[in-house]
């Protein structure tokens, strides 16, 4: 679903100002929040780093955890 998102959104609009891509922020916004929460949970099952089978000790856990990363560092005010 993130990926259509992507690739839905219309990145010519200044300022995203269509209403399609406000739907998308908002949609994209979402979609980070729960990226969020299942890392959450994910790391409090597991453990963070130290455990066996902690969070980032699974490459595919590693790609999740870049993917909140950025989702949130794109949300932050000022940074295009």
């Amino acid at each position: 679903m993130n990926s259509i998102m992507l690739a839905s959104y219309d990145y010519n609009d200044p300022n995203s100002l269509s209403k399609r891509n406000k739907i998308l922020d908002i949609i994209g916004t979402i979609l980070t929040v729960l990226f969020t929460l299942e890392g959450l949970c994910k790391v409090l099952a597991h453990g963070f780093i130290f455990h066996k089978r902690a969070y980032l000790r699974n490459g595919w856990n590693w790609l999740d955890f870049i993917v909140i990363v950025a989702g949130w560092v794109v949300l932050v005010p000022g940074i295009p």
